[in-house]
């Protein structure tokens, strides 16, 4: 800065002198002197007056606008924390709603179809190779035991495999080791259900039953687990080899698993 003024030392010194006179002309001009100066020296301290409260207001005027955006900004902040606050609140209160009807409607159809059955949660669900289970939220305090019937008002889920005291696992239609003795609602053909994992197997169907695909599989009850006429699984593919004297069918179960969140477990 030194430098900047030592290199335009006598434009500063003009500035300083020029200042300096005008100021002594004014003094002097307030006294009552020099009147003849009188006009032009006021037009010219109005001028500057005019450009500093000029300044002044823009500098002002800036500074509210400054003030009034960084209010606002924050204002938004808020607004924007209550609306995702609102929006969390809402998204809990619809979960609930669903909740409450899934649960009005497994209490209907418990009062209408099973009365003596018991409602449970799903508490989590395994998959692997070579299995395919629920774990549900009540056991044998609850009057659960094993190769009871789990169910939901769409179809059959499965049997319980094992049980604690206050819990139990289901083994699923998928499962490898599940099974259970169905029967072809349009013809009343039966069969055993297997599970494969991914879909279900229908076997020992003779090579000349008839027998398509969209047929309905439902409980025949003849295994002695599962009541008679709960919907199963729907036929989605059947092969035919003359070598074979039975079809290669393939089912696919009515319950989507993973979409269950409450089921019943039949007691008797």
């Amino acid at each position: 800065m030194f430098s900047f003024i030592g290199r335009n030392k006598k434009i500063f010194l003009a500035l300083t002198l020029v200042v300096f006179l005008f100021w002594l002309v004014t003094t002097q001009v307030e006294n009552g002197r020099f009147r003849f100066l009188e006009r032009p020296v006021l037009a010219i301290s109005g001028f500057f007056e005019r450009i500093t409260s000029g300044t002044y207001a823009s500098l002002e005027s800036a500074w509210d606008r400054y003030v009034f955006l960084v209010g606002t900004h924050r204002e938004n902040l808020r607004l924007q924390d209550d609306l995702d606050r609102i929006h969390l609140e809402n998204q809990l209160l619809q979960e609930v709603l669903q909740e409450n009807e899934r649960l009005r409607q497994l209490i209907a159809f418990r009062k209408e179809a099973f009365p003596s059955s018991v409602a449970v949660r799903i508490l989590g669900r395994q998959v692997s190779p070579a299995s395919t289970t629920l774990t549900i939220s009540k056991g044998s305090e609850n009057g659960v035991q094993m190769d009871m019937p789990v169910i939901v008002a769409s179809g059959v889920v499965g049997r319980v495999q094992t049980t604690l005291d206050g819990s139990a696992k289901v083994m699923l239609l998928t499962d490898p080791g599940h099974a259970l003795a169905v029967r072809v609602q349009r013809n009343r053909e039966d069969g055993l259900l297997e599970g494969r994992i991914s879909h279900c197997a229908l076997k020992y169907v003779s090579y000349y039953v008839d027998i398509q695909e969209g047929d309905l599989l439902v409980t025949s009850g003849l295994d002695g687990i599962y009541p008679k006429g709960l919907p199963v699984a729907t036929v989605v593919k059947v092969t035919r080899h003359e070598s074979n004297p039975f079809q290669t069918v393939v089912a696919k179960p009515v319950v989507r698993i993973s979409q269950i969140e409450e089921a019943l477990v039949l007691t008797k």
